[in-house]
């Protein structure tokens, strides 16, 4: 009852702020109401305003009271766009272990995987090594050659005999997830990961520390001594792995051994919401074409190990007050500021403060695939994220080669070099401008920079340069309104991949040339979000918002299974690539 109160005593308090500004006439951007706005988000009542929570649904409440005071008109549902968003996993109540009618112990002898489905499964068990299929030109290692696993467990070593180099054969099907796809493929109803003492010789059990898109079929884990019980004699563990990392080839085993388990997955689903409000242009031709500011407005709530925190081990209030409070604050007064001035504002402007930014860009994500404002008629958008650390008076911009205009006209802004300007020409990067760029906008992308209270508990009000704060969001003002004013659309143009690098270019020797849709909002297929010009994909004829559903014949479901897919492929080969097209089924043959 008194974190409820809590709650609602913030709501009011936000809703008193909002009158405040109603009764003030000022324009300016200031010290004092940055402060206010920061002092407000930051605070430790707010908890680190964790996405789904009712801190978060508080920080969203007083982000769109401040809209609505300086009469801005609300968008979506009364100023709210709301999504939903997975939030933990957990084991269920449900979990059960069976080996040869001997019952094992939860989180002693085995654990259930986050990718796992929840389901049950009685059969026998086939030991396959370490899981592979592999047929190049390095190696020749296929784990099921010799043994028929339909409708059975299989047994498979974790990891792979070469864990520390970064170019092993093996990378492509070292992980988990990979293995337990393969194991799918060839027919397999459940797969049971243990450790070798070379992968873990702690013999350790994983949690659900990461979620996972649910694979569809049971996946759990044992311990080593589990492990020889369901080899029941006829091996050990330790001396199979041996015997394959210096074999290199296949020692497969039909056991007689049946297993019995249970699976139970809990999601743990919320929602959370964008919040968002427009000005509307006074240009009556330039009002249908649209500036996008935005900021996101969650962070990482009490920390820990689920958590990107850098102090994963400490349970503590992450205020954000840097990340991203201050980008937030910065948003709220260029809207002040911007209405006061809407006479002179010939294009209109899109306010946005962006949902659970820290989970994968997700708010953004939404709001570019909602359609609410046509992508088309966006000819910018301004993310501002992190702005409340200068140093020396330098300000960080990415994006700057996503137009061909844009550095002329930034440098032109700071023509009486008030500002130290740091370029980096890129569109992607890891905060919201992201989305828009994938979608072919122009974007600008704000920040004083990382660091060393980053993703901590010590991103807190006192550490905020507001002096800094103020020149950053008077610039950003300015370039607004310039874009607002000026007769011509800002022509675009690439700036980089729009998509995530692959880590160390590994396992991925082709490309389809698509740029996927990595927020989980659909687990029946990945949607392509943006077809890049004369790539494979767009040569075979793919679209924007086209959903792959299975590479060359075998399913795909989600982001992680479509990467598992493209590294088996080769440079040559024509691959089929089934799609959802709204209600037609397409397959396309597309070149590599």
């Amino acid at each position: 009852m008194k974190q409820l109160l809590k709650i609602w005593v913030l709501v009011l308090v936000s809703s008193t702020v909002s009158c405040q500004n109603v009764q003030k006439t000022k324009i300016d951007i200031n010290r004092k109401d940055l402060h206010q706005i920061i002092d407000f988000l930051a605070s430790d009542s707010l908890r680190g305003r964790y996405p789904g929570t009712p801190y978060d649904k508080v920080s969203a409440k007083y982000i769109r009271d401040q809209f609505e005071s300086f009469g801005l008109k609300p968008m979506a549902e009364n100023g709210y766009q709301f999504m939903d968003i997975i939030i933990d996993q957990k084991p269920g109540s449900n979990n059960s272990l069976s080996i040869n009618g001997i019952e094992q112990k939860y989180n002693t002898h085995f654990a259930t995987l986050p990718f796992s489905s929840s389901g049950s499964l009685d059969a026998s068990v086939v030991f396959v090594g370490f899981g592979f299929k592999i047929n190049n030109e390095r190696l020749l290692w296929n784990d099921y050659q010799t043994v028929d696993v339909t409708n059975k467990w299989v047994l498979i070593l974790r990891g792979d005999p070469e864990p520390d180099s970064l170019q092993s054969v093996f990378v492509n099907q070292s992980s988990d997830r990979n293995k337990t796809i393969i194991a799918k493929d060839m027919g397999a109803k459940g797969v049971i990961l243990v450790s070798g003492s070379t992968y873990d010789p702690n013999d350790k059990l994983s949690n659900m520390s990461e979620r996972g898109y649910d694979i569809g079929i049971p996946v759990i884990q044992v311990k080593r001594d589990v492990a020889n019980s369901i080899l029941n004699g006829q091996a050990k563990v330790e001396e199979l792995e041996k015997q394959l990392v210096t074999d290199r080839r296949s020692h497969s085993i039909e056991l007689q051994t049946k297993a019995i388990a249970t699976t139970d997955v809990v999601n743990e689903s919320k929602i959370t919401q964008n919040v968002i409000a427009k000005l509307e242009g006074s240009d009556i031709n330039l009002k249908k074409e649209y500036i996008v500011i935005g900021a996101h407005f969650d962070h990482l709530g009490m920390g820990g190990k689920n958590t990107s925190s850098r102090k994963p081990d400490t349970i503590a209030v992450h205020n954000g007050a840097d990340d991203n409070a201050s980008g937030v604050a910065a948003m709220i007064e260029l809207a002040q500021k911007l209405s006061a001035k809407n006479k002179k504002v010939k294009r209109s402007i899109v306010f946005i403060a962006f949902a659970a930014e820290e989970m994968g860009l997700i708010g953004s994500q939404k709001f570019v695939e909602s359609n609410l404002v046509n992508n088309e008629s966006v000819i910018a958008m301004i993310n501002i994220d992190m702005l409340g650390r200068m140093n020396k008076k330098e300000l960080q911009i990415s994006g700057t080669k996503t137009s061909t205009e844009s550095e002329t006209i930034l440098k032109g802004l700071n023509a009486d070099s008030s500002l130290t300007l740091s370029f980096s020409p890129e569109g992607y990067g890891p905060s919201d401008h992201a989305s828009f760029y994938n979608k072919s906008i122009p974007v600008f992308a704000f920040t004083t920079g990382v660091h060393l209270d980053y993703h901590t508990p010590f991103d807190d009000i006192d550490r905020i340069n507001f002096d800094g704060m103020v020149l950053a969001t008077n610039y950003i003002y300015n370039l607004t309104f310039e874009l607002s004013n000026r007769p011509k659309k800002l022509l675009f143009q690439e700036a980089g991949p729009k998509s995530r690098p692959v880590r160390n270019g590994r396992g991925f020797k082709v490309k389809l040339g698509i740029i996927p849709d990595v927020s989980g909002t659909t687990n029946n297929g990945l949607k392509a979000i943006g077809v890049s010009e004369n790539n494979p994909a767009y040569k075979a004829g793919m679209k924007s918002g086209d959903i792959i559903t299975a590479l060359n014949g075998k399913p795909v479901k989600n982001i992680q299974d479509y990467m598992f897919r493209l590294s088996e492929l080769k440079a040559g080969m024509t691959v089929s690539v089934e799609i959802q097209r709204g209600e037609q089924k397409l397959v396309l043959l597309v070149q590599l």
